[in-house]
């Protein structure tokens, strides 16, 4: 999925919510996360974000915010 400023979170929960996905971001880069939240720019500072971690979990992780995003996808590797 593309993101732009444009981006619903619910559409991206709807999409991604608890799944292992490759969010890549403006700079290039790709990070293998699975998600599990959201955090609304009215409860930040910074932006809208989804919740991550790298381990599967649901009971902790750390923000990604939309706007260094640019394409989520759901993610075909293997989970440990």
């Amino acid at each position: 999925m593309k993101i732009s400023e444009k981006t619903n979170l619910y559409d991206l929960m709807d999409a991604f919510e608890c799944k292992w996905v490759d969010v890549t971001f403006k700079d290039g880069s790709v990070k293998h996360v699975f998600t599990f939240d959201t955090t609304f720019l009215e409860d930040n500072d910074i932006g809208d974000a989804i919740v991550y971690n790298t381990t599967g979990s649901i009971d902790y992780g750390d923000d990604l915010y939309l706007k260094d995003i640019t394409d989520i996808t759901l993610s075909n590797k293997q989970h440990r």
